[in-house]
């Protein structure tokens, strides 16, 4: 994985989404609702939590994955040993929240490809564990760019499909690489969502709520991209190269992998649901109206005054609704089946 194109990437995707509501917000259309600065519980300060406005250092971000994400810190520890700069990462971020799903993504692959031996593939599921996978056959995922229909050509088909450079790993990798991919978003996603108690502690903002509402849009839809073209890289196969198709589907190793990697990434998101809604309700108890409808959420004072932000639930919906297709569920059934 490229991680220049990686991180600007996301970077993209990040000034979409804030475009709308700066907008609005330098209109003057909306106040932002304040909070005590950086105020600790009790369970944080005795954890001695880094605040939110605290400096960009790798011990504090350490500090603040030990206490809410293991699994992000057993990562960024694993790759500070092995020499990485974490804060290469955070380049151009005003505190720790703003680069913290960018850096556990990328030192995700780095982890990944590092871990690599005998010919095979290193999948980070979580919870401490890697899963070995031996590479088959494989072609390069543009060859089925002009196969994914114009309805399907979203957010990241141009760069990891129809434009992807020849050494990008979801390409030249293919489903390989499709899942490596998968696999960093799934364990970007990991660390955002398991700050929420953390924001909920230090009495976070708008802004910073905004900021957590982005990332984990921005993860929820990759979940249902990459879960598309690795289902449709194997139907692809299945029509024009049934020898790569067999390799892959009794790779018992690979289909073990998608079923933690999909299987865990998709309970993510739905927690990420949950989540929101508990946001609503502890906006409600403020006296603030949070609306959360497909394509926005909003937030409206007691003094009626509305900041609406664009969200992906729109595009993941139709993304899922296409997954539905008999042609995938057989697929992905068929993936689930192949683990021994």
């Amino acid at each position: 994985m490229k991680k220049t194109q990686s991180h600007r990437i996301r970077t993209y995707f990040r000034f979409f989404i804030f475009i709308f509501v700066f907008f609005l917000y330098f209109a003057g259309v909306f106040v932002m609702p304040g909070h005590a600065d950086s105020a600790l519980t009790a369970q944080a300060a005795s954890a001695n939590v880094p605040s939110l406005n605290a400096r960009i250092t790798q011990n504090n971000i350490l500090k603040l994955l030990n206490t809410y994400d293991t699994d992000g810190a057993y990562l960024l520890k694993n790759r500070i040993a092995a020499g990485d700069d974490i804060l290469t990462w955070f380049a151009g971020c005003s505190d720790i929240l703003s680069g913290i799903d960018t850096a556990v993504h990328e030192e995700t692959h780095l982890y990944s490809y590092a871990a690599e031996k005998n010919g095979k593939a290193a999948y980070y599921v979580g919870n401490q564990k890697t899963i070995y996978v031996p590479y088959t056959e494989v072609f390069p995922s543009i060859e089925m760019a002009s196969s994914i229909p114009s309805s399907m050509r979203t957010f990241r088909y141009s760069a990891y499909i129809a434009d992807a450079d020849d050494d990008l790993a979801s390409n030249v990798d293919g489903i390989y690489g499709l899942l490596n991919e998968f696999m960093a978003y799934r364990s970007g996603m990991s660390t955002i969502l398991s700050l929420y108690d953390y924001l909920i502690d230090q009495d976070a903002d708008w802004d910073t709520w905004m900021l957590f509402i982005n990332e984990c849009e921005n993860d929820m839809q990759a979940y249902a991209e990459f879960k598309y073209y690795i289902l449709h890289y194997l139907y692809y196969a299945k029509q024009n190269y049934p020898d790569i198709y067999r390799a892959i589907i009794q790779n018992t190793q690979f289909c073990k992998a998608y079923k933690k990697l999909e299987s865990s990434y998709a309970k993510l998101i739905r927690q990420y649901q949950k989540d929101l809604k508990k946001l609503q309700k502890y906006y409600a108890k403020k006296g603030y109206t949070l609306t959360i409808k497909n394509s926005t959420i909003s937030l409206t004072t007691p003094q009626k005054r509305t900041i609406c932000m664009c969200r992906c639930y729109s595009t993941y919906l139709k993304l899922e609704k296409k997954l539905n297709k008999t042609r995938y569920t057989n697929l992905h059934n068929k993936l689930l089946a192949g683990v021994s």
